[in-house]
């Protein structure tokens, strides 16, 4: 997929979080939607990120599911602050794994997922000079 794909598919799922959840259902009421969006809409930021520094080919497919383990730092090539972003992804995958199923979760989670999902927003964007 195109670096400009990457950042619409990223653009949508953060509009689905933060425009939509947040602002017109709310927090509490949109558990399932944040974790089923913040960790695949970081996905396709760190996935525009290593494509435009040319670490993986126009065809590479991140698969948020990989962050359910810190062996992903296995399969993934070196970039700039890969154990501090990856860190934080896989912290996120399996928050994002707990909102979507089962019975609602503290409002502490929610806003710990949105405050992970920000941080790693702005070191990616800032890595992409976006």
């Amino acid at each position: 997929m195109k670096l400009e794909y990457h950042k619409q598919a990223f653009e949508e799922r953060k509009d689905t979080i933060f425009k939509w959840c947040i602002e017109i259902r709310g927090i509490v009421n949109s558990q399932r939607v944040i974790g089923d969006n913040a960790s695949k809409a970081i996905c396709e930021l760190l996935s525009a990120y290593l494509l435009k520094e040319h670490r993986v080919e126009s065809g590479f497919q991140l698969n948020h599911s990989w962050f359910k383990s810190e062996k992903v730092m296995q399969r993934l090539p070196d970039f700039q602050h890969k154990k501090e972003i990856i860190n934080k992804m896989v912290e996120l995958e399996k928050l994002c794994e707990q909102l979507s199923y089962g019975s609602p979760k503290p409002i502490y989670l929610l806003e710990h997922a949105i405050s992970l999902f920000k941080q790693l927003e702005k070191k990616l964007r800032g890595l992409l000079q976006w």
